[in-house]
């Protein structure tokens, strides 16, 4: 069912097995004989590991698809069905909400004439798994060049956005304060300070516009212009609008990326965002559509970016919990001579430390971010967990 199965509880196994886009072909037989070989098996537990690794809506979805609710004898195998399909057309009215939202600024900024490509989460929903009921969506992640960021925040601010965060009591905008404004401006270099709008509807909150300049981390060494990226965008249409996107090997250099920098960096750890199962999904299901094109570009770019120590990171262990994912060879191909990274966080803050245990262990141990030796310096984190 999954690479470490030996290594991981019933629950996480259970988990990794179902947050598939294509799940087995014979999931239904896969799930029940997991469950009846562990009588013990803790519902909470799982329901609490899918929410927190942001695969429940996934989960949901192959859930009610395949009706795993219930075994061949029509017997109830998994507690709380209701919950599935709730998750799974809640988040569904969400992404809709977004797409109304999203789409209609897509607009304003295709009239100003800005140059952008959309990351992430919308470019990921409605290219890749095409169902708004699979995927929860934060923000509209806009890459653009730091010298159009008034353009963008221009159109922003004419749509009722401002830079801040909600308040307490979420009925309005709050602006940063120095301390907070002044942190991203020295440190943040690759992102600027996101555009927030009340979303005045029970599914959404707040509509968050986040404007970045570069795919890599300031400290990684690696060249932060997002001209190329922007030069090999691939038109489409997104939300209804069309819009731009990252080439497929970009967007496989841009997942392989992200991954590795939010699994080690202090702040998503402290945040416990740091390994969230749904960074390996998305990169298992871009690789799944990936033509042989696609991953020779891949290969070629990554190693002219110098990224391949992040992208060996990534594919490493996406292999140890999807191993049939990961084409033979593709992750050895960027494997350094010294791997001992694999087993560090805090390099992008300047700070490396070794973890204690191993990745599968802390994948889904929720304790992970209090045994970290060192803490960023990011205002607000630990108030904020």
């Amino acid at each position: 069912m999954t690479g470490p199965e030996l290594e991981l509880p019933a629950e996480a196994r259970l988990l990794v097995a179902l947050a598939r886009l294509r799940p087995d072909t014979d999931v239904r037989g896969r799930v029940h004989d997991l469950l009846t070989r562990h009588e013990e098996f803790d519902w909470g537990r799982f329901v609490d590991l899918a929410s927190r690794h942001m695969v429940l809506p996934l989960i949901s979805r192959n859930v009610l698809r395949n009706r795993l609710s219930h075994d061949d004898d029509g017997r109830q195998q998994m507690p709380y069905a209701w919950l599935y399909a709730d998750v799974y057309q809640g988040t569904r009215r969400r992404n809709l909400a977004l797409s109304d939202e999203f789409g209609w600024v897509l607009g304003q900024l295709n009239a100003a004439g800005l140059r952008y490509v959309i990351r992430k989460g919308p470019a990921l929903t409605d290219g890749l798994y095409r169902d708004p009921g699979t995927r929860r969506i934060s923000d509209l992640d806009v890459l653009i060049r730091r010298t159009d960021l008034p353009v963008l925040a221009e159109v922003a601010t004419a749509a009722g956005y401002d830079v801040g965060k909600v308040t307490p009591t979420g009925t309005r905008i709050a602006p940063f304060d120095r301390r907070t404004t002044l942190y991203w401006q020295v440190n943040l270099g690759n992102v600027a300070l996101p555009y927030l709008k009340l979303g005045h509807r029970p599914e959404v909150e707040t509509f968050i516009l986040s404007p970045c300049f570069s795919l890599f981390q300031p400290n990684a060494g690696l060249p932060l212009s997002p001209d190329p990226f922007l030069e090999r965008a691939t038109p489409t249409v997104i939300y209804g609008q069309p819009a731009r996107v990252l080439d497929p090997a970009d967007q496989l250099i841009d997942a392989c990326v992200q991954l590795h920098a939010e699994a080690t960096l202090l702040y998503y750890i402290e945040s416990d965002k740091d390994l969230t199962l749904r960074k390996f999904v998305d990169l298992v299901e871009l690789l799944h559509v990936s033509t042989a094109q696609d991953l020779s570009r891949f290969r070629t770019r990554a190693h002219e970016l110098g990224c391949g120590p992040s992208v060996h990171y990534a594919l490493h262990y996406t292999r140890q919990l999807y191993p049939e994912a990961v084409p033979p060879g593709l992750a050895e191909e960027f494997q350094p001579a010294d791997t001992a990274y694999l087993d560090e966080y805090g390099g992008f803050d300047g700070t490396p430390k070794r973890w204690d245990v191993g990745f599968t262990e802390r994948m889904f141990d929720r304790g992970r971010r209090h045994a970290v030796e060192v803490r960023s310096n990011v205002p607000g984190t630990r108030s904020s967990v």
